[in-house]
């Protein structure tokens, strides 16, 4: 009897995880697909803020103002949104700049649309832009 010299080999059995790593994969999938889309009902219930009792002498300068109406209105005067973006160019050009930043107080019935076109435009000045809220106080009950 002759041997021809080949071992057989040995079949060694290996795990495979590669469904116990989908099955990971899947439950994290449906999880974040899950606490990502539920909104809590105590942030839909805001009431945006705003004040009978501000005195508008404290509102920060220079301040623009955008009506419900698209109307813009610097300190109170109105003005064009090219002649603002001009009054702007100039403060800068000047030794004294007058307007370190831009303080923008918007209408709450302004469309966001209209209200953020605006900004936008006014970002190109390269100023920093702060917009101005105002907050309601609640009435006190008269006693």
């Amino acid at each position: 009897m002759m041997t021809t010299g080949l071992i057989a080999r040995k079949r060694t059995l290996t795990a495979d995880f590669s469904l116990s790593i989908i099955n990971v994969v899947f439950l994290l999938l449906f999880f974040f697909i899950l606490t990502g889309s539920v909104i809590q009902s105590s942030e839909m219930n805001i009431t945006p803020p705003f004040t009978d009792k501000l005195p508008l002498e404290r509102l920060p300068r220079p301040l623009i103002t955008i009506s419900d109406q698209n109307t813009l209105s610097l300190d109170g005067s109105e003005i064009s949104l090219q002649a603002l973006l001009t009054t702007i160019s100039q403060s800068i050009t000047a030794k004294d700049n007058k307007i370190p930043r831009l303080n923008i107080l918007a209408d709450g019935k302004l469309s966001a649309k209209t209200f953020l076109s605006t900004v936008d435009t006014l970002r190109l000045t390269g100023l920093p832009i702060n917009i101005v809220t105002v907050r309601r106080l609640k009435k006190e009950p008269s006693g």
